[in-house]
């Protein structure tokens, strides 16, 4: 608008002829029929009728005609948003809160001529494709899009972040709660957290902070009276959209631990028939709350090194920051027990096969020197001595076993090395 408003020649004192006006209207597209309507038009937005079109004069032209296209009923009647975006904020605000649910691109757009919202900010909102945060500082307003996580059962997930927690701080002598779970019920709870029923998709959240409007999808603190959002400005609200965001993180990361412990209990009941691919997906879905993680935590940095934020405001974004980082590690914690687990069930598989390996190599010395034995006793010399004797067959036998218990004593001393 600033460089419009400088094409439409003003003078000196940065003031627009009626004629310059004209023109800067009809340069985007916007022409009156007759000299009588651009008359009449004219003396509403000259508030003063100084004769001439200030900044602020051409900007609220250029904005009011801008929403009446868009509130036209050939485009989308809607009347009470209408009558809220002409209105006033009181004066007993200090923040204006509006809240959009849903992608509802014309009321995005209405709000963004209303207040002045920048092009590339919208079009961010409206993109839904977008995988990364991301924070823009512009002139007039600040910008924020986060891709959300949230628990598809709240009460759920704080179940086994509860279970979790007392594993973790359970004595050597008693029992965890997962100690106490059968086969039976742990593949139940298993299949109750396989991938897709812990966690939703991601979903965009799009914050415009200004100094009279934020637009963001969160309600829930505002709903107290005495809260300190209510009675604190922008930038205190939008650290309570962080700090939902992040605390709704932790419940997953510790379902994902509690999850883990399940595996582990799972596989020390059956570790001939476990499967291993539980295992690579569990890793999966906490690798997907990690990559969420990171992100978050550079928006975050950029809020504390921003401008906007200082004082007590900053403490709160560096306790949300804190949060995160715990996160982080819990989910690299558990990846670090996935891969002790993937490790253990190898080396249990390993052992499997080198029992088997002992047990085959053990038959096998045994029967071979029963195999020379009968192939020299089984030649066709007709003067063998030992095949004349009368208990033959029988000293055969004794020196097998003979021959069959040395063997077995040899493999024990040497496994016993």
């Amino acid at each position: 608008m600033t460089k419009l408003f400088s094409l439409c020649s003003p003078n000196d004192n940065e003031m627009l002829s009626y004629d310059g006006f004209r023109s800067g209207l009809e340069a985007i597209g916007i022409a009156c029929d007759s000299d009588e309507q651009f008359q009449a038009f004219v003396d509403v937005v000259d508030d003063n009728k100084s004769g001439t079109i200030s900044y602020d004069e051409f900007l609220g032209a250029i904005q009011e005609i801008k929403l009446a296209q868009l509130f036209n009923d050939a485009v989308h009647p809607i009347n009470h948003v209408k009558s809220f975006v002409y209105s006033t904020t009181p004066k007993w605000a200090t923040v204006r809160w509006i809240n959009v649910e849903g992608l509802n691109t014309l009321l995005i757009r209405r709000l963004s001529v209303r207040y002045r919202l920048h092009p590339l900010a919208v079009e961010d909102t409206l993109r839904l494709e977008a995988k990364r945060p991301k924070y823009v500082k512009y002139d007039e307003h600040s910008s924020l899009v986060l891709q959300t996580l949230h628990p598809r059962s709240l009460d759920m997930v704080t179940a086994y972040q509860n279970m979790y927690r007392a594993s973790l701080l359970v004595l050597p002598e008693d029992d965890s709660p997962f100690d106490l779970m059968d086969k039976g019920e742990l593949e139940s709870r298993l299949r109750e957290l396989e991938v897709g029923h812990v966690m939703t998709l991601p979903k965009q959240l799009s914050l415009f902070v200004m100094k009279g409007v934020l637009i963001s999808a969160l309600k829930q603190r505002l709903s107290v009276s005495y809260s300190k959002v209510r009675q604190h400005s922008t930038a205190f609200l939008v650290y309570t959209i962080m700090d939902v965001c992040v605390n709704e993180l932790s419940p997953i990361s510790q379902t994902f631990g509690a999850k883990l412990v399940m595996l582990e209990r799972l596989m020390l009941l059956e570790p001939r028939h476990f499967d291993l691919g539980r295992i690579a997906n569990c890793s999966k879905q906490v690798k997907a709350l990690q990559m969420h993680c990171k992100p978050l935590f550079e928006i975050i940095s950029k809020l504390v090194a921003s401008d906007d934020y200082k004082g007590e405001k900053l403490q709160y974004f560096t306790d949300a920051q804190d949060q995160l980082t715990t996160i982080e590690e819990e989910c690299e914690q558990h990846l670090d027990r996935y891969r002790s687990l993937v490790e253990d069930f190898n080396n249990a598989r390993a052992s499997q096969q080198n029992d088997a390996s002992y047990i085959l190599a053990l038959i096998a010395a045994i029967f071979l020197p029963a195999q020379f034995l009968t192939g020299v006793y089984g030649m066709n010399f007709p003067y063998i001595p030992e095949t004349t004797y009368h208990y033959g067959y029988f000293i055969w036998w004794a020196v097998m076993l003979l021959v069959a218990a040395l063997i077995v004593l040899f493999f024990k001393v040497k496994m016993g090395q």
